[in-house]
């Protein structure tokens, strides 16, 4: 059984993820994506971050089609 300290050192993680939320930790698959996304980014020149509203739609839309396609 959890002794009372233990119990109240969960209990403010719980409430402080609560307010904060929860982040899981990317996985293989995501890492393998960004990567490729990256790529996608540097074949058409696209800086994510200077990106358009529609350069980005477009990078992500192209990264994840031929992303998925490849692991079909």
């Amino acid at each position: 059984m959890m002794d009372q300290k233990r119990f109240e050192y969960l209990q403010r993680i719980e409430e402080h993820a609560a307010e904060t939320g929860w982040v899981a930790p990317l996985t293989k698959e995501d890492k393998e994506y960004f990567s490729y996304f990256r790529t996608v980014c540097k074949r058409y020149n696209i800086n994510p971050s200077r990106a358009t509203r529609l350069e980005y739609d477009f990078v992500t839309r192209v990264a994840e089609s031929e992303f998925y396609l490849q692991r079909a």
